[in-house]
């Protein structure tokens, strides 16, 4: 009896490990007819989990199939994930027949450090609706938890798409885009071979791209160690065109980006606005550089710049966010065997920020285009400029050389300094700014961008730094001379400072408060002009035809100040043994207006000086030249020369280098007729004389 108690738990526990045994045979083969058939069941589970979870209306279509062993493969007929309702667009992701491929231990990876691996991702078709107002909004976004941090983007080993379309419209960036990509799958993974084309409009200019790569992302992972991938490529801005051929890697982590680039365009603002830096408005340029991107930071080195007629170089580090301000910084220098200073008018607004001819205004010949300033405030700079050549114009015979600058920029004040600069055994020093600073309490009608200019003249050799004109050369030739010497020599001294606000050089110059001062000593000055300033017609077509001799420069001195835009000479005087002539009056560079007044003493008896003084007036673009009534001339000419005796006391202790004979004979022209006592004047100056004819048209007016 005792026995037979003691088996019925043996028995009993061999009908539980048998009913065990059955119970894990049923759930493996259960296991094995779900692996086989793909866990279809868990197709609406998992789409009703993931609507809740993202809350979208998320659709999984058949054919489903989930296989877990040796890894997770889900394959997909279809999935829609839809967009925002506030967004009129049919979805956020369209795309059919999906296999998506990950390992087990890229799972627990995930699971431990958050960072997910998917080993392969092979799409037939997908559509991208990536649409964001100027709200920030977007159709991309997602419910997260703020508590969490960020997850990272998933490092996507092989991803093939056969065909994929996306439409991308960003109202913050204004940008609408259309872009196709597609993937040609060769016989092994090494034959990939991916495009992606892009057509639109970016910051509203037309946009088209096309990159090319042995697949789409293998330069996806985000590896410290993964090899880079070739990739070559090209882009059109408006009129602008960059061809890139390279490598790249890690294109959702660091952006390593090694490659070379030629860059063509209308000019650099265009160039600009694309990678968001401030550029200046330029002639058309051809630009080849090498780039290297490691994380954030750029550094490009351009072999050759072609602007306009100037040939640079330069070295450039750019930092999209700086670690103290969190603005960009561009730092390097730049250099250039060849610049001509008439490249930069386009950056004082003789052409369009896209490089086209602005509409002229009507009687105006100062450019008032509006410069943008504001953009000085998106970067910070710091860069050193040297240049082995500046070609000033044909007026010039020698150019600057070399030149030498720091070009700075820091919260939207812009400085050109330390210019250090030879030509013509003569140095050019100073400083050239403009504060367009911005803050939120800024009124920009109230407080526009301030402009200051700071600059010395030492030392130049006029005789050798201005050029004869070709067709005084071509003359000479014909004639069997020799070449005439230049309109005026000796050596020039003097300085600039003036400050002025706008934004327009319109503005600018309009509102112009300063001084600037020109001193020339040791110097000659051709007797054409001279006999012309004194309106000797006689003498100055003798010098037309029998050749231009120069005559000894005595004193030449002109010291002007402007006040808002006005510009009076405080001295304006040149003198030579034959002739004295002193300027007086104005030009007003805000109404682009002329009010000059040339009197001139002839020391030398002709019966055909006109001794008029010469009226210069109208505007820049139609001036008129013409005599003065005669009877004031002499009372004219008397207290103009009065009212120059002072300021000259002033300034030529300033001016002058220690030739004492030219300061004697400076003070000396002016007395001499200052003191004389002027012509009588008429009874009643309200009823001058009429206007006499004109007197026939003289050489050089």
């Amino acid at each position: 009896m005792a026995q037979q108690f003691a088996g019925q738990p043996a028995r009993g526990l061999i009908k539980f490990g048998k009913a065990l045994l059955w119970l894990l045979l049923g759930l493996v083969l259960a296991l094995v007819i779900c692996e086989i058939q793909g866990w279809t069941f868990l197709r609406e589970p998992a789409q009703s989990f993931l609507s809740k979870q993202l809350e979208r209306d998320i659709k999984l279509d058949k054919p489903f199939r989930l296989h877990l062993w040796a890894g997770v493969q889900l394959d997909l007929g279809h999935l829609y994930i839809s967009a925002p309702e506030k967004f009129n667009v049919p979805h956020l992701v369209d795309a059919g027949n999906i296999s998506v491929k990950l390992r087990y231990s890229d799972l627990w990876h995930y699971k431990k450090h958050g960072e997910l691996r998917i080993r392969e991702i092979k799409v037939d078709d997908i559509d991208a609706q990536l649409v964001r107002h100027a709200d920030g909004s977007a159709t991309w976004e997602f419910p997260t938890d703020e508590s969490k941090p960020a997850t990272p983007f998933p490092v996507i080993e092989t991803l093939i798409v056969k065909s994929g379309s996306s439409h991308i419209d960003d109202a913050i960036s204004s940008t609408a885009l259309e872009a196709k990509f597609k993937t040609e799958e060769g016989a092994s993974q090494e034959d990939l071979r991916s495009e992606v084309s892009v057509d639109g409009q970016f910051q509203r200019r037309p946009l088209k791209a096309f990159l090319e790569t042995p697949g789409f992302l293998p330069i996806a992972t985000q590896d410290q160690d993964s090899p880079p991938i070739k990739s070559k490529g090209w882009l059109e801005y408006g009129k602008l065109r960059v061809d890139f051929d390279g490598q790249v890697a890690d294109l959702f982590g660091r952006q390593d980006i090694e490659g070379s680039a030629v860059v063509t365009g209308p000019s650099l603002s265009v160039l600009g606005e694309l990678v968001g830096s401030v550029f200046p408005t330029t002639d058309p340029f051809r630009l080849s550089a090498s780039l290297s991107k490691h994380s954030d930071v750029w550094e490009v080195n351009v072999d050759s710049a072609k602007i306009g007629r100037s040939s640079l170089a330069a070295v450039f580090k750019y930092d999209p966010r700086s670690k103290t301000t969190g603005i960009p910084v561009l730092s390097g220098r730049i250099d250039g065997s060849r610049f001509y200073l008439a490249d930069l008018a386009p950056a004082f607004g003789t052409l369009q920020a896209d490089g086209s001819k602005p509409q002229p205004v009507e009687g105006r010949a100062i450019p008032n285009r509006p410069l943008d300033l504001p953009s000085l405030n998106r970067m910070d700079a710091d860069i050193t400029i040297k240049l082995d050549y500046m070609e000033l114009g044909s007026v010039f015979a020698l150019p600057i050389s070399p030149f030498k600058a720091q070009l700075s920029l820091d919260k939207g004040k812009f400085m050109v300094g330390d210019i250090l600069a030879q030509t013509a055994d003569g140095t050019l020093t100073g400083s050239f700014s403009v504060d367009a600073q911005e803050s939120k309490e800024t009124d920009k009608e109230k407080y526009p961008p301030r402009w200051q200019i700071k600059l010395g003249w030492k030392d130049i050799d006029l005789g050798k730094w201005l050029q004869v004109s070709k067709a005084r050369q071509e003359e000479a030739k014909k004639q069997g001379k020799p070449v005439p010497p230049a309109y005026i020599t000796g050596t020039l001294n003097g300085r600039t400072d003036l400050s002025g606000k706008g934004s327009t050089t319109a503005e600018l110059l309009g509102s112009l408060n300063g001084k600037t001062t020109l001193f020339v000593e040791q110097g000659e000055i051709s007797r054409l002009v001279m006999e012309l300033l004194g309106l000797d017609i006689a003498q100055s077509v003798s010098a037309w035809l029998g050749g231009d001799h120069s005559q000894r420069l005595q004193c030449a001195v002109m010291d002007l100040k402007a006040s808002n835009g006005v510009v009076r000479p405080e001295v304006a005087l040149i003198d030579t043994p034959v002739t004295l002539v002193l300027i007086d009056g104005n030009i007003d560079l805000g109404q682009e207006k002329l009010d000059l007044l040339l009197a001139a003493k002839p020391k030398n008896f002709s019966p055909l000086t006109v001794r008029s003084p010469i009226r210069v007036q109208g505007s820049f673009v139609e001036p008129k030249v013409r005599p003065e009534a005669v009877p004031i001339a002499a009372r004219l000419l008397g207290s103009v020369a009065l009212a120059f005796v002072n300021p000259l006391a002033a300034i030529l202790p300033y001016l002058d280098t220690g030739s004492k004979s030219n300061a004697y004979n400076c003070s000396q022209a002016l007395n001499a007729y200052s003191s004389q006592k002027p012509a009588k004047a008429p009874a009643d100056d309200k009823t001058l004389p009429p206007q006499q004819a004109p007197v026939p048209a003289v050489p050089g007016h």
